[in-house]
C-alpha cells in the first residue's frame, strides 16, 4: 500500500487517491481515523468504535467512583456530565502522550486523574487509546503490506503520539515521506505573487488580475445563484477544481448549483435535528412529571409514528379534547382501539398479534411518571431506548431510510451510555445530557447525495494537497477550529515529562491549522476564489483567520465583489468570467379580494349540513371564514391544537360544572367550593396537565384559587333564581323551515318554579364586555340557537354565566336574578333573524360566491336577507393571510 495521510482527509481530500494516472488501488488518501483503521485490521486489532457518549459516561462513573476528594468534586457535583467530558478530553491529551496512570504521581491533579483511570477498566477506547495500542505491535512485518506513507503536513505538525507513529513505521521499514508544497501558480499573476509572498520571497503583488477574488454577499441564496452560474462557465474550460465546503455543508450551494444545471456537491453538515433522531428525546419527555401533553401530541403526529396513523389520529383526537392522562374520552378511544383490533383478529395467532400491538402501541402513549429530580430507575430508561431500536430498526427494514438505521444506532449508544453510568436512578437532566450529547454528532442529510462531476467537494482546505486549476472556498467565514487551550500547567507538563509524557507545545494545533489553509491557496494554479455570505459578512469578527494574516496581500491583489452588485447589472465579472444577467419582470402578490369564487362540487358540501351555534357566529362574521373552517375544514396543524391556558382553564370550569351540578337542586355554595377542590387536582391531570408546568404557574394558583368561588357563585346564582338543575351538556338536535338543521351541546339546563326551561351558558373569559354587547345589539347567537332547539316555540329564558366574572348575564326582561341587559331584539326575535341571514349565505354559497367580510367592499356584496351581522375580527382569523387581509410578509 501506497498510503497518503493528512490530518484532515478523514471527511475526503483532492485528488481524492494517490494513484496517480495510473489507477487509485492501493494508495488511499486518509486521515487519522483512517490510518488507525488500516494498521488495526493488518495487526488483527479491530473492534467497533465506541460512541464518545458512551465514553463519556464510562468516564462519569469512573470519576464518581474515585472518591469525594479529588480536584473535579465541586464541578462533578454541579455538573457531571460536562466535568467528565471537560476532563476525558485532558485524560486523551495524556494517553496520546504517553501518560501512563500506574507511575508513582505526586498528589495532585495528575495523581487524582490517574486514580479515576485505574477504576475506569470498562471504558470502551478513543482513538488516543487505538493509536497507544496499536504502537507496541508495529514490526518489520508490516512493512510487507504498507510500502509507503507519505504526509501531507509537515511532520513537526503532527502531535507526539503521531510522530511516534511514523517514527515506528520508519524503523519498521516503512519509507516515511513528506509531501512538498510550492507555490503551484504562475509567478507573473497576482495568485502566483502572493503565493511566493506567503512563503517569504518577494513583496505582495500590487494589482488585482482575476486570480483572486474576494466575494460577498449579504444573502446566501444570492451567493449560491452567482457562484452557481460561474461554475457553469468554468466548466466550459478545461481543467480541475476543489470546492471547500468549510463547515463540511453545501446544501444551500447545491441549489445554486442545481439551477445552473451544475452537479450538486452533495456536502451535508450532520445536524441533531434530522426527524428520527427527535423520537428517542420525545420517549423520554413524555415519561416525566408533569406530564407533558404537547409531546405526546407531537409523538402522535410524528411521521410514521410507532403506533399506527389511525390510531394515533383517534389518540391525537383525545387529546386535543382533554389534555391530560385518564380523561373519559381517552379511556374510551383506547376501548374502541382495542374493539376495533379484536374484531380484524381471525384466528388466535392473530388475536395474540393484536395484543402485542396493542401493548407496544400503550407503551409509547401512557409510559410510567417519573419524579424528574429523583430520577427514573435505568431498567425503564433502557426499555425506552429499546423501544426506539425496535421501531427505527423494522423502519429501515422496510424502507431502507439510513435515517432510521442512523436512530438505532443513537438509541444503542444512549442505552449504553445509561447503563456505564451505574446509577440505579437517572434524573431528568442527566438522561437529557447523555441524549444531547449523543445528538451532538448528528447525521447529515440522506437525501443531499454528491453527483458526478469533474471537481470534488472537500470539508476542509486542509484536505487540499496536490496542484488544482480552480479553488472555490465557500463560506469563508470565521471558525472555531483551534479554540482549545492548554489545561496543564508548566510545573505538571514539567513533572509529566520527567516520567516520559511529553506534551506538545500549546501552539502545535494553531500551526497546523495554518499551515492546512495556506496549502489550500498555495496549491492553485488559475483562480483562487473566496466566499462569503451572511448578515454579518462585512464585520471584522466574522472574517476568517487567513483573510486577516493575508489582509496586506489581499487589500492590493485580490478583486473585492459585492455580489448585490448583479441585482442592478446585466453582467458580472467574477474571477475572470463574464456572468450574464437577464431582468424579468416583477410579478404582482395577490392583493386582498371581498369576493371569492367556489371550487366545483363546493354546492354539494352544503346539502345536508348540520350547523352549530359555533358555526353560526363564524357564518355572521364572516362568509369565507365559515366556509373555510366548517364546510372544508381546514384548519391549522394539530401540532398547535393543544389549548392555551385560558381555554384550558375554562375547560376545567365546564368539567368541574358536570360534576357538581347534578339534576335536582343546586349544591349549597360551601359545598359547591369544597367538591371543586376536590375534584379539581385530579381534573387538572386528567384534562388540563399544561398547568402543571413551571410556565403556567401563576395561572394554575389562578385556577385553584378562582374555580371554587366560581362554582359556589353559580350555585348561589341558580338558588337566587329558584331554579333546579335539569340536566348538564344536554344535546340538543333540531331540524326547522329551509331544511336548517342544528346540533350542539347545552351547559346547564335548569327548569324554574312553572318548569319552564332557563339555559344558562357558561363562559370563562378574561372580560364579559363581548357577551353584554351581544345582548345589547341582538346577537345572542348562541342562546337564540340553543332556546330554539330545546324548546322549539314553547317559552323559556336564557343566560350567560361568566365564571371568570362571577355574573349572570340576561336580557332584562327575562326576569332573572344577575346583570339584566336591555337588549334592541328578543332571543326568538334573534332567532328568527339567524334563520333569515342563514338563508341568504346559504343561498349565495350554493350560487359560487364567498365574501370575506374584512376587506374593503365586502358591505356591498352581502345578500339583503342577512339582517344578522356579527362583527369581524382579522387579527385573531388564521385565514388572514388567505383572503389578502394580511400580507405573508
Amino acid at each position: 500500500m501506497d498510503i497518503v495521510f493528512g490530518l484532515f482527509a478523514d471527511g475526503g481530500a483532492f485528488p481524492d487517491h494517490g494513484g496517480g494516472k495510473t489507477g487509485a488501488l492501493g494508495a488511499p488518501v486518509v486521515g487519522p481515523q483512517g490510518l488507525l483503521d488500516i494498521l488495526e485490521t493488518i495487526l488483527g486489532l479491530s473492534e467497533p468504535r465506541a460512541a464518545f457518549v458512551v465514553r463519556i459516561a464510562a468516564w462519569q462513573a469512573a470519576l464518581a467512583a474515585a472518591g469525594p476528594d479529588r480536584f473535579w468534586s465541586a464541578s462533578l457535583a454541579v455538573d457531571g456530565w460536562s466535568s467528565a467530558r471537560t476532563l476525558l478530553g485532558w485524560r486523551d491529551m495524556l494517553i496520546e502522550a504517553g501518560w501512563s496512570a500506574h507511575d508513582d504521581w505526586p498528589q495532585g491533579r495528575i495523581a487524582d486523574l490517574a486514580a479515576a483511570e485505574l477504576l475506569a477498566n470498562a471504558m470502551p477506547p478513543g482513538l488516543a487509546d487505538r493509536l497507544r495500542r496499536v504502537l507496541p505491535r508495529i514490526s518489520p512485518a508490516i512493512a510487507r503490506t504498507i510500502r509507503r506513507v507519505r504526509l501531507i503536513d509537515p511532520g513537526d505538525l503532527h502531535a507526539s503520539g503521531w510522530r511516534t507513529l511514523f517514527d515506528s513505521l520508519a524503523v519498521a521499514g516503512v519509507a516515511v515521506e513528506a509531501i512538498a508544497t510550492t507555490p503551484a501558480a504562475p509567478a507573473d499573476t497576482a495568485l502566483g505573487h502572493m503565493q511566493r509572498w506567503m512563503g517569504g520571497s518577494g513583496a505582495a503583488a500590487t494589482a488585482p488580475d482575476g486570480s483572486i477574488t474576494l466575494a460577498t454577499a449579504v444573502s446566501g441564496l444570492l451567493a449560491t445563484e452567482i457562484v452557481g452560474h460561474w461554475t457553469r462557465a468554468t466548466s466550459c474550460h478545461n481543467g480541475t477544481m476543489a470546492i471547500v465546503a468549510q463547515d463540511g455543508d453545501t446544501q444551500i450551494l447545491d441549489h445554486g448549483l442545481a439551477a445552473a444545471r451544475q452537479p450538486r456537491a452533495g456536502r451535508s453538515r450532520s445536524s441533531p435535528h434530522r426527524g428520527t433522531l427527535q423520537l428517542l428525546l420525545l420517549g423520554f419527555k413524555i415519561a416525566w412529571a408533569p406530564f407533558d401533553p404537547h409531546a405526546l401530541m407531537e409523538l402522535l403526529l410524528f411521521p410514521n409514528a410507532p403506533i399506527s396513523s389511525h390510531t394515533a389520529r383517534l389518540l391525537a383526537d383525545a387529546l386535543e379534547a382533554a389534555p391530560g392522562r385518564g380523561s373519559a374520552g381517552w379511556t374510551e378511544t383506547w376501548a374502541a382501539i382495542e374493539a376495533r383490533e379484536y374484531a380484524a383478529a381471525e384466528d388466535s395467532k392473530t388475536t395474540a398479534a393484536a395484543a402485542q400491538r396493542l401493548a407496544r402501541w400503550r407503551a409509547w402513549a401512557e409510559p410510567s411518571i417519573w419524579d424528574p429530580v429523583r430520577g427514573m430507575p435505568v431498567g425503564e430508561a433502557t426499555a425506552i431506548c429499546d423501544r426506539t431500536i425496535a421501531w427505527a430498526v423494522t423502519r429501515h427494514a422496510n424502507g431502507g431510510d439510513p435515517l432510521y438505521l442512523a436512530t438505532a444506532s443513537l438509541a444503542a449508544d444512549v442505552r449504553a451510555a445509561l447503563v456505564s453510568l451505574e446509577r440505579p436512578l437517572l434524573p431528568r437532566t442527566l438522561v437529557e445530557r447523555v441524549i444531547d450529547q449523543a445528538l451532538d454528532t448528528g447525521q447529515p442529510n440522506p437525501a443531499v447525495v454528491a453527483e458526478a462531476a469533474t471537481w470534488r467537494a472537500v470539508s476542509h482546505p486542509g484536505a487540499i494537497w496536490g496542484p488544482v486549476d480552480d479553488v472555490l472556498w465557500w463560506n469563508f467565514t470565521t471558525t472555531r477550529e483551534g479554540a482549545g487551550r492548554m489545561p496543564w500547567t508548566i510545573a505538571e507538563r514539567t513533572l509529566l515529562a520527567e516520567h516520559g509524557c511529553i506534551l506538545d507545545d500549546p501552539g502545535l494545533g494553531g500551526r497546523a491549522l495554518s499551515a492546512a489553509w495556506d496549502r489550500a491557496i498555495l496549491h492553485c494554479r488559475r483562480r483562487l476564489l473566496f466566499v462569503s455570505a451572511g448578515l454579518e459578512v462585512h464585520d471584522e469578527a466574522s472574517r476568517h483567520p487567513v483573510a486577516h494574516r493575508l489582509s496586506a496581500a489581499l487589500q492590493y491583489s485580490a478583486d473585492h465583489i459585492r455580489l448585490e452588485a448583479a441585482l442592478g447589472a446585466g453582467q458580472l465579472v467574477l474571477a475572470g468570467e463574464t456572468i450574464n444577467r437577464v431582468a424579468v419582470d416583477p410579478g404582482t402578490l395577490p392583493s386582498a379580494r371581498a369576493q371569492w369564487t367556489t371550487p366545483a362540487g363546493f354546492a354539494a358540501k352544503l346539502e345536508g349540513r348540520v350547523e352549530s351555534a359555533t358555526s353560526f357566529e363564524h357564518l355572521f362574521s364572516c362568509h369565507l371564514m365559515w366556509a373555510l373552517r366548517h364546510v372544508a375544514r381546514l384548519r391549522q396543524g394539530r401540532a398547535q391544537a393543544i389549548p392555551d391556558e385560558n381555554r384550558l382553564i375554562g375547560n376545567l370550569a365546564h368539567a368541574l360544572a358536570r360534576e357538581i351540578f347534578t339534576a335536582g337542586p343546586p349544591p349549597v355554595p360551601q359545598v359547591a367550593a369544597a367538591r371543586t377542590m376536590e375534584l379539581l387536582e385530579g381534573a387538572i391531570d386528567r384534562i388540563a396537565a399544561p398547568l402543571r408546568h413551571p410556565s403556567f404557574a401563576s395561572d394554575l394558583a389562578f385556577a385553584r384559587r378562582r374555580l371554587p368561588s366560581a362554582m359556589a357563585a353559580l350555585a348561589e346564582s341558580l338558588a337566587a333564581n329558584d331554579l333546579t338543575v335539569d340536566s348538564t351538556e344536554h344535546q340538543i338536535s333540531a331540524t326547522f323551515e329551509q331544511a336548517l338543521s342544528v346540533r350542539g351541546a347545552i351547559d346547564l339546563v335548569a327548569r324554574d318554579l312553572q318548569g319552564e326551561a332557563v339555559i344558562v351558558d357558561l363562559k370563562w373569559t378574561r372580560s364579559a364586555k363581548s357577551r353584554i354587547d351581544e345582548l345589547k345589539t341582538g346577537q345572542a347567537v348562541q342562546l337564540a340557537t340553543y332556546g330554539a332547539s330545546l324548546t322549539g316555540t314553547e317559552p323559556y329564558r336564557a343566560g350567560y354565566y361568566m365564571l371568570n366574572q362571577r355574573q349572570f348575564l340576561s336580557l332584562a326582561n327575562a326576569g332573572l336574578v344577575g346583570r339584566g341587559i336591555e337588549g334592541s331584539r328578543t332571543l326568538p326575535a334573534t332567532w328568527d333573524a339567524i334563520t333569515e341571514s342563514w338563508v341568504g349565505w346559504r343561498d349565495m354559497a350554493i350560487s359560487g360566491v364567498l365574501v370575506a367580510a374584512g376587506v374593503e367592499g365586502a358591505e356591498a356584496l352581502m345578500p339583503p336577507a342577512a339582517t344578522l351581522v356579527r362583527e369581524v375580527h382579522c387579527d385573531r382569523c388564521e385565514y388572514q393571510t388567505l383572503c389578502r387581509v394580511k400580507g405573508l410578509g
